[in-house]
């Protein structure tokens, strides 16, 4: 690389604060659709100055520009962004230091020690590598030191906002709702979202059905309601996929070119993952409904959300995470032709899954969704594969942190859930939940009502249950129920105990006790939440 070169990156700031600021489908694919036009005009500025692109998408960019061009495309990348947003900042850093020499490695204890073991393992990754670390550094530093925000007044006596409720009304839009029309005055960053969100939209499926050749009769959702409206009861789930460790891995490339190929593998590789599990799964209502049971709000990158009918979500989490690690691995291989040393096979991803009632704030799904995908990247990292954590609101609780209804799950030395699942614990969960789908919903209940009651009551309900079930018509499929909830217990690989309800309870350490777990109240409510689909048969009571 030439020394009048140098790389400038970028990360748009708090950027799901200003997607999800309201709740309708057109504000959030406005806000969406708006950043997402940042990216191309900041694009089109850099290459108009003479620099290049190594990565620009989901709310992150990382060009080679001139050096003397750096600071005026950091201003005017600036301005761009509070230009189409007018909220939303964005926070740029570029190299404008001397490259540190290598320390001397005779230091061994403490703090500086550690310091001078990363600055080594930075070294040995290769210079681009190290580059690219320091810069992510700088970038980190910058946004913790941000202090200037953009503040549109509100005035006391003016009238607020009818979407956010924060600044003041400026103008009215009217739309259609329920058939009904509704006019609203909202403030001019909503306006604008409301504008872009009417018109546009992320297009990526219906790109991916044109190229098969499928023409449906179905559309997607003017909003929430719609898309909620073929299921049996209204339920939708905000769904958060993200790659584990990517940041980590990207500062283990050793070129622009391992950069750049990983880059568009996690990309493209994101893509089709989602666009072919979201066809496998919802195939039928998208041939039979109105309406498509889902909408993409973003992908960006690794980074997936995504609202979706709630009978649909797992199987949907469960197919993109292994189709995720298929294609990137893939695509990597294609275009290198070889897997860097220094990169784990496959890369794998987590999901977080937020379920509640089509009129809960998408905010709120969208933040619990968050600390859903948290929890689930702790258990990707102890495990080494990818995960799935949910969590069902039956009853609207305007709550962002799980921690608030799990801590229900608990009683006395008993865990009716065992969530967090890694991904092979996931696929074998869906062959009990298929089979607990079809049944009648009130051994479902009942089930789960003697589960609260303990160990051995829990098993004395379900063994009778089974067995009057396996002396009638239902034979072969409750065999099938035993071997499957068999197969789920061999994938948690706990010891067990003579006196323990095989297959159902398992005893764990936690903070040097024992406790059980059971996953057979996150089946149960798993198939509670696929009897809602229109394409299940459910037994009658």
């Amino acid at each position: 690389m030439s020394q009048k070169n140098v790389l400038l990156q970028g990360d748009v700031d708090a950027i799901k604060s200003y997607v999800f600021e309201a709740s309708g489908l057109p504000q959030i694919r406005g806000g969406s659709q708006r950043l997402i036009k940042c990216e191309q005009e900041v694009e089109k500025l850099v290459e108009q100055r003479g620099g290049r692109t190594i990565y620009c998408g989901g709310g992150g960019f990382l060009f080679e520009i001139p050096a003397d061009e750096a600071e005026n495309l950091k201003r005017e990348i600036e301005r761009i962004y509070l230009k189409y947003t007018q909220v939303a900042t964005v926070t740029v850093v570029y190299e404008d230091a001397p490259e540190l020499p290598l320390p001397e490695p005779n230091i061994t204890d403490g703090w500086a020690g550690r310091l001078v073991k990363a600055h080594q393992e930075a070294q040995s990754a290769g210079e681009f590598a190290r580059r690219t670390a320091f810069l992510a550094a700088r970038l980190r530093e910058a946004k913790q030191q941000k202090q200037v925000v953009p503040f549109i007044e509100a005035f006391p006596f003016g009238k607020r906002c009818e979407i956010c409720g924060k600044r003041v009304a400026e103008r009215k839009v009217t739309y259609t709702q329920s058939g009904m029309f509704e006019t609203k005055h909202v403030c001019r960053v909503c306006y604008r979202r409301h504008r872009t969100g009417r018109i546009c939209r992320h297009r990526g499926f219906e790109r991916f059905l044109e190229k098969r050749r499928y023409n449906l009769p179905s559309t997607p959702p003017k909003d929430v309601n719609e898309l909620a409206a073929s299921a049996r009861r209204p339920y939708v789930a905000f769904l958060y996929a993200d790659g584990n460790n990517v940041g980590d891995l990207l500062q283990k490339v050793k070129d622009e070119n391992e950069y750049a190929v990983l880059s568009k593998a996690l990309t493209e590789g994101t893509e089709q993952a989602l666009y072919e599990a979201l066809w496998e799964v919802c195939q039928k209502p998208l041939e039979q409904e109105k309406a498509w049971p889902f909408e993409i709000l973003n992908i960006g990158g690794d980074d997936v959300t995504l609202l979706i009918q709630a009978g649909y979500a797992w199987d949907v989490a469960v197919a993109f995470l292994g189709k995720f690690e298929q294609y990137v691995q893939e695509k990597v291989k294609d275009n290198l032709g070889y897997w860097p040393a220094a990169w784990p096979m496959p890369i794998t991803a987590s999901v977080g899954i937020a379920i509640a009632d089509a009129k809960h704030p998408v905010w709120y799904l969208e933040a619990l969704a968050t600390d859903l995908l948290k929890k689930a990247k702790v258990k990707a990292r102890q495990a080494e594969t990818s995960a799935i954590n949910f969590l069902w609101l039956p009853n609207a609780i305007a709550i962002t942190r799980a921690e608030a209804v799990t801590e229900q799950y608990k009683v006395g030395d008993f865990h009716l859930t065992a969530r967090p699942f890694t991904l092979a614990q996931a696929r074998k969960m869906q062959d009990v939940v298929n089979i607990l789908a079809s049944w009648p919903r009130s051994l479902r209940h009942r089930w789960g009502k003697a589960l609260e009651r303990g160990r051995w009551t829990a098993l004395s309900q379900i063994l009778y249950d089974l067995a009057r079930r396996r002396n009638g018509e239902h034979r072969e499929k409750v065999g099938r129920f035993i071997d499957a909830l068999e197969d789920l217990a061999t994938t948690f690989q706990a010891e067990r105990e003579d006196e323990a309800p095989i297959y159902l309870w398992w005893p764990t350490e936690e903070n040097g006790r024992r406790i059980w777990k059971t996953p057979l109240l996150d089946a149960l409510e798993l198939a509670e939440l696929r009897a809602m689909r229109s394409d299940i048969q459910e037994e009658g009571d």
